[in-house]
């Protein structure tokens, strides 16, 4: 499925896996500027707060950001082992999205990768970047600011939808996207600037769309097992009907992966209702976003929905 542009602050989750020493106490000490600023500059630092877990921290940076009323922030997605989002500033010409990743033992990832010819200086970054992780709080009073902001926000409150009106709209808002791509090297070159890369303009689709929770019901295109992690995963039948209030009939199934596809992992506890499914059976899953990119998107916990 992800045979496309992955739609994610790659190099910027990269440096946040190699951040600097656990050793190391402070955020300023942490603070590292990373590459040739010419391809657009990386910037990362890390903390440790040794009881923050995961959902306080990322609440807390929510309330911080989104304070701030510039920014957008994605949904959460809390795994065994961390938690992501993503903040986009959005009182620019190209977004800037920032990553954040707090694991389980409180250490809290945070950087940024600039579009190619956007610039910034390392202590603005750096002075950004410690202001939200200097105001982090552990124990009961940064999880009560985490489930207030939860709570007014309502990020992950499910969407209800079909497979069907998700991929249109999905496939729609990424021509969209396209269009306006391929429009920027003319304006680029009577502004007399520097194209960024294509990567940051679709950055508002991940930031939009991660972490987002869904309930899809639609029809089963193919539910399979992966040979070698053995989760299961169900692809929905996406291919959109033909004519005028649908009238002539639905788009051949072979089509299928032409159109912007949608596929939902399932938890551990739902196997047995996935050894049930096949081709065309009607499903309703909800589950939450953790990949997107320019031809699908996917959703990981998925369950059965009533």
């Amino acid at each position: 499925m992800w045979n496309r542009r992955t739609l994610s602050v790659t190099l910027a989750a990269c440096a946040l896996g190699a951040a600097a020493s656990a050793t190391a106490a402070t955020c300023e000490q942490n603070f590292k500027s990373v590459g040739d600023p010419r391809n657009g500059q990386t910037y990362l630092t890390e903390v440790t707060l040794p009881g923050l877990k995961p959902s306080s921290g990322l609440g807390q940076l929510r309330k911080l950001a989104l304070d701030e009323g510039n920014n957008v922030v994605s949904g959460d997605v809390i795994t065994e082992t961390d938690g992501q989002m993503y903040v986009m500033q959005t009182n620019l010409n190209v977004p800037v999205v920032t990553a954040v990743s707090i694991s389980n033992k409180g250490t809290v990832l945070i950087g940024t990768k600039l579009a190619r010819g956007q610039t910034a200086k390392d202590e603005d970054v750096r002075a950004a970047f410690c202001g939200w992780l200097g105001q982090l709080k552990t124990g009961k009073e940064g999880e009560a600011i985490a489930e207030a902001v939860r709570v007014s926000s309502g990020f992950d409150k499910p969407t209800p939808t079909t497979a069907v009106a998700l991929s249109a709209a999905l496939g729609k808002m990424t021509k969209k996207m396209e269009r306006k791509i391929n429009m920027m090297p003319l304006k680029s070159l009577f502004a007399g600037g520097e194209m960024p890369d294509n990567d940051a303009l679709y950055q508002p689709l991940l930031v939009h769309y991660f972490g987002r929770r869904f309930v899809i019901d639609g029809q089963v295109y193919t539910a399979q097992v992966h040979p070698l992690d053995k989760r299961m995963e169900v692809g929905y039948l996406v291919t959109q009907m033909k004519g005028i209030g649908g009238i002539g009939g639905r788009q051949n199934k072979d089509f299928n992966n032409s159109n912007f596809t949608v596929h939902c992992q399932l938890a551990n506890d739902q196997r047995a209702l996935g050894s049930t499914l096949r081709g065309d059976d009607w499903v309703k899953l909800e589950g939450t976003v953790d990949k997107i990119d320019t031809g699908g998107i996917h959703l990981r916990d998925c369950r059965q929905a009533k």
